[in-house]
């Protein structure tokens, strides 16, 4: 009889110490941003605000997955990206080659792929190490989309 009425306050306590949620508004009222999604959920380099992936010299095309963050568009929309020059060391058209810059994010899709090439390039011969860094930053498509400046950055590091 004891664990019954136990039971009976318990379920009592819980009924009526819930209460309702209100209606969530779901509608997206912020700026649509763009953002590197390796940024996202990888670990930033020690001192930077930005991963740095590891590649190989020579590894071919590079695909990182960029994210639209809002509304999709009912149109395509071509989103700019440049390489940052006060945190690179890897020269173009030796180490890599950009490919015109852009890339796409297709109709009615909340993602698009940001591809760069990693060339066979030569390895450094002013430092000890072997490695070179190239670092991506995404610009927006220059009206109203525009990047996030927490995740507009992914660095990669190309080891020889």
């Amino acid at each position: 009889m004891k664990t019954l009425l136990r039971f009976m306050l318990i379920g009592f306590i819980l009924f009526t110490q819930t209460s309702c949620f209100e209606e969530s508004d779901f509608l997206w009222n912020k700026k649509t941003v763009v953002e590197f999604q390796a940024t996202v959920v990888t670990s930033l380099a020690v001192g930077k605000t930005y991963p740095l992936l590891p590649i190989k010299n020579g590894a071919g095309n590079q695909t990182t997955q960029v994210n639209l963050v809002g509304p999709q568009r009912s149109k395509e929309e071509v989103i700019k990206f440049s390489v940052d020059k006060d945190n690179t060391t890897a020269v173009e058209g030796v180490h890599y080659n950009l490919k015109g810059g852009t890339f796409t994010i297709p109709a009615n899709s909340s993602l698009g792929n940001c591809v760069v090439e990693v060339l066979n390039g030569t390895p450094p011969t002013s430092t000890t190490t072997k490695t070179v860094d190239l670092v991506l930053t995404l610009e927006g498509n220059g009206s109203d989309i525009s990047p996030n400046e927490n995740y507009k950055k992914v660095g990669y590091r190309i080891s020889f």
